[in-house]
């Protein structure tokens, strides 16, 4: 992903397939997908529900027309590679190119975040809502982990499992992602200069302060983004109702904690407020310690990470809904126990990943995908003022001139020095060749 890369400002056209179209390579012929039914579109592509005609696995088919300067499923597709092997990742298992239209082949997930919402019109109790969180918390931190910051976190890029009885949450729609680190040549850890001012990037009801203030996107930008999720869960958002971004600027910063104290369940969340506020660009955010002030109230509140959320009846006879009863369990798998899934989370979450600090922010003139290569103007300068400088001397050089002062040390000082015993002696064998004439 290069820095041209990270420019997905303009929309990418909606496409419309035929329900029963066969999507294959044309050039490999290698898979070929059925489409059953469309998913969702919106401004970076439009999504199927497939089947594999050969094999009958389901999946989800993203696909976008072949625009020059379109680059979003490359992102994407970037992105799933480097998380391929992650259980609570989305995965990719075909790719290619379609008539006019690059496709990309993954994971089929369960209805997002915000279509649960209005199933449950917004009706989730405090338990649902925290295992919720904590489920999204590891999605993040996964991605992050991955050396990417996603920046358009809000509630229709989260997904359930298309497996009813599966706990995961699936994090989506990498087309605002951005690559936050990388290693240098000696397999150390650097974090990408921040650029200022930073273009917009995101939603204006979820997004930071940073953004609304055009600073660098950070990973602590994207878990502001998912708290507000988390509010919004519970209860309409203070400044969901302006379409004022200075006003919802102004309300996030001057009214959140006074808003949250007004009650009971969200003022258990002041600590994680107080934490965010102190996170920086640079710092690596203290996951387990989010972990663990949810998992405190999860307690309080005689909660379980384990066992049904209280949305799965509703999704459930919505799919049935749309697709019959053939889309119905015909069995519930069994759910890991409340033990297991706190040790897995625990290990997940105090997994170390990706460090931080302002001393590893790369120096202002490396460049972020070259490594320890300066960046090309840079470079490009020195050649162009070395070029000059071997011309200079190739010049003097037939011209007979001597030597110019330059980065050896002589100064101005020097060169008036030299350049007056020169002239001095040019005077002197003009003087003398001058007599020699007349005698």
């Amino acid at each position: 992903m290069s820095e041209e890369d990270d420019k997905p400002d303009r929309q990418v056209e909606s496409i419309r397939l035929n329900i029963g179209e066969e999507v294959v390579e044309e050039k490999s012929g290698k898979l070929a997908w059925l489409t059953i039914r469309e998913l969702g579109r919106g401004a970076f592509g439009t999504v199927y529900h497939v089947s594999n005609k050969s094999t009958k696995q389901e999946a989800a088919l993203k696909i976008e027309r072949m625009t020059a300067g379109d680059n979003l499923l490359k992102i994407e597709r970037e992105i799933m590679v480097a998380m391929q092997h992650e259980p609570t990742a989305i995965h990719i298992y075909d790719d290619g190119i379609y008539k006019d239209y690059r496709y990309i082949v993954m994971t089929l997930c369960g209805p997002d975040l915000q279509k649960i919402a209005e199933l449950m019109n917004n009706n989730f109790n405090q338990d649902t809502i925290i295992r919720v969180c904590i489920r999204t918390l590891l999605a993040i931190k996964t991605m992050h982990e991955y050396t990417y910051i996603h920046r358009d976190l809000k509630p229709c890029n989260f997904a359930v499992d298309f497996n009813p009885n599966s706990l995961h949450v699936y994090l989506f729609d990498y087309g605002m992602a951005r690559k936050y680190a990388t290693k240098d040549s000696g397999n150390k850890w650097q974090l990408r200069r921040p650029r200022n001012p930073a273009q917009f990037r995101g939603t204006v009801r979820y997004c930071s302060l940073n953004m609304h203030k055009r600073k660098e996107l950070s990973r602590v930008d994207d878990l502001w983004s998912w708290f507000f999720m988390l509010m919004e869960m519970y209860a309409p958002l203070p400044w969901t109702s302006s379409n004022i971004p200075e006003r919802i600027e102004a309300l996030k910063e001057d009214h959140l904690n006074e808003y949250l104290s007004k009650d009971s369940f969200l003022s258990s969340f002041l600590p994680l407020v107080e934490y965010l506020n102190s996170v920086q660009y640079a710092d690596r955010p203290d996951y387990m310690k989010i972990y663990d002030i949810l998992y405190a109230k999860l307690t309080e509140i005689n909660g379980k990470l384990s066992g049904p959320m209280k949305y799965d009846v509703a999704r459930i006879n919505a799919l049935v809904a749309e697709l019959g009863e053939t889309a119905r369990p015909k069995e519930l798998s069994r759910m890991d126990d409340e033990s297991t899934i706190q040790k897995y989370l625990l290990a997940s979450f105090g997994r170390a990943g990706v460090p931080g600090g302002n001393n590893l922010i790369m120096a202002e003139l490396v460049d972020f995908f070259a490594k320890d290569v300066p960046l090309k103007k840079a470079r490009e300068e020195k050649t162009d003022d070395n070029k000059k400088q071997k011309n200079a001397k190739v010049k003097n050089k037939m011209l007979g001139k001597p030597k110019q002062p330059g980065s050896g040390g002589a100064n101005s000082g020097d060169a008036k020095t030299a350049q007056s015993k020169l002239g001095s002696k040019m005077s002197t064998h003009k003087k003398a060749k001058a007599s020699k004439r007349n005698k």
